[in-house]
């Protein structure tokens, strides 16, 4: 499989902690003595004898703040994202999703698709796909996700592009994680319950990496813009995405049935085909 170099980038985010410092204050002693010698002899009254007689009040105590501790180390994690660079195509047909897909998939990979347009293009890879739909029909599997493994694999001279279904959202998470970041490779994805094919193209991953499903993800859509449209200039067509966001669109296969029956769909490099 040819390869490309993807972006990576590694950041960290710490949440920091704070510390308090206590200050206590000693009282205040306020008391004062009267001599109890050298008095005066002929004092004649008790305000002369006051007058005489010299208060004197005890230093003012002033509290030291204690030190505040030292603020603890945070510790970092470590989060890494992964775009590769994909040159966005819609859908040429409202059948057409998985083609598109593969369009933008092959062309990233540096597959020469010269002489056709969007159009031209599409409906070759949708040619291969009814040609080999692992025997369903269009009502059945519009296209099955074996005939598009198996078309990624013979316009992309490749055999290692696999379609096995996966039993849960984070398991299908993983097989995401490992080819956008090991692989440096896209997925297909089946969304909607069965109904429609997205292009996963970039990934933010956590702390488990590429063993763990991704913190967020960039979803290509060939059908964002409508039949054959296309992003405003100077915009991306790529979407980010929360993981729990984009679960919620990506749910088992309830609407046709073979292996990928109650299933989640997605086309990878680097899992078994099995349809």
């Amino acid at each position: 499989m040819n390869r490309r170099v993807g972006i990576r980038l590694g950041l960290a985010s710490a949440a920091a902690v704070a510390g308090v410092a206590v200050t206590l204050i000693a009282p205040w002693d306020a008391g004062a003595t009267w001599p109890t010698a050298g008095r005066e002899v002929g004092l004649s009254s008790r305000a002369e004898q006051a007058r005489a007689t010299a208060v004197t009040p005890v230093a003012d105590q002033i509290a030291t703040p204690l030190p505040s501790p030292a603020l603890a180390e945070p510790a970092a994690v470590l989060l890494t994202q992964v775009q590769l660079p994909i040159t966005y195509h819609s859908q040429e047909t409202g059948d057409w999703c998985d083609p598109a897909d593969i369009e933008m998939w092959l062309q990233a990979d540096g597959v020469g698709l010269a002489g056709l347009d969007d159009y031209g293009i599409q409906e070759r890879f949708w040619n291969y796909e009814l040609a080999n739909n692992d025997g369903y029909t269009l009502s059945q599997w519009n296209a099955s996700p074996y005939a598009v493994a198996v078309a990624l694999d013979q316009f992309g001279g490749w055999d290692e592009i696999g379609d096995e279904p996966q039993p849960t959202a984070d398991a299908a998470g993983v097989v995401i994680s490992y080819s956008l970041d090991v692989l440096q490779q896209p997925v297909i994805v089946m969304v909607g319950g069965g109904a429609h094919y997205v292009l996963v193209t970039g990934a933010t991953l956590g702390p488990g990496g590429a063993d763990a499903p991704p913190v967020s993800l960039t979803v290509d859509d060939p059908l964002a813009y409508g039949v054959a449209g296309s992003p405003a200039a100077g915009t991306s067509a790529g979407e980010a995405m929360s993981w729990d966001d984009f679960t919620s669109w990506y749910t088992p296969n309830t609407n046709h049935g073979g292996v990928w029956a109650n299933q989640y769909v997605l086309i990878a490099a680097g899992i078994p085909l099995v349809g």
